[in-house]
């Protein structure tokens, strides 16, 4: 992973993005601090996979969204 300053990479934009297409990961820093990555396209399959996976992590707990808002409504009501 390579770690370049802001006013770098905007002189070498077409080096580091031909660098980003061949996988490689870049941050960009400016006064020591990160601002910025350039990471390289997940294809639609990475993509899905990694959705799945992030939704398949999520631990809800309580009423669901749809029984809050029906509950909430008929509150409303009366």
């Amino acid at each position: 992973m390579l770690r370049i300053s802001v006013e770098e990479a905007a002189n070498t934009l077409k080096t580091l993005l031909d660098q980003v297409a061949q996988g490689e990961e870049i941050i960009l820093v400016e006064q020591d601090r990160e601002v910025a990555r350039l990471v390289p396209p997940q294809s639609k399959d990475q993509w899905l996979a990694n959705t799945k996976a992030f939704r398949a992590s999520l631990n809800v707990q309580g009423e669901s969204l749809s029984e809050t808002v029906i509950r909430e409504r008929q509150g409303e009501r009366f």
